[in-house]
């Protein structure tokens, strides 16, 4: 049973050394970026990806990010900036 604790204290540990990381992030204050903005929407620029989960985690990370999906595939609820036909 010394064992089982053990792993069971080890496994408390790396869960709160976790939480504890994740909020330290989200907690992080970035500078403002500084320099010449270039429009994105005009250029393909970002990630591209055939996963729609995928896709919703770059997009929540503020990654640009294309989907290429037949539209009629796309989930309901996931925002679409812009379509663009290839």
């Amino acid at each position: 049973t010394f064992r089982d604790t053990v792993l069971i204290v080890a496994f408390c540990q790396r869960l709160c050394l976790d939480v504890f990381g994740m909020l330290d992030y989200l907690q992080t204050v970035l500078p403002p970026a500084d320099g010449t903005f270039i429009n994105g929407f005009d250029r393909w620029i970002g990630a591209f990806t055939t996963d729609p989960e995928e896709c919703q985690c770059l997009f929540e990370s503020r990654i640009p990010v294309w989907l290429i999906w037949k539209p009629d595939r796309v989930p309901a609820d996931m925002k679409v900036i812009k379509e663009v036909e290839v």
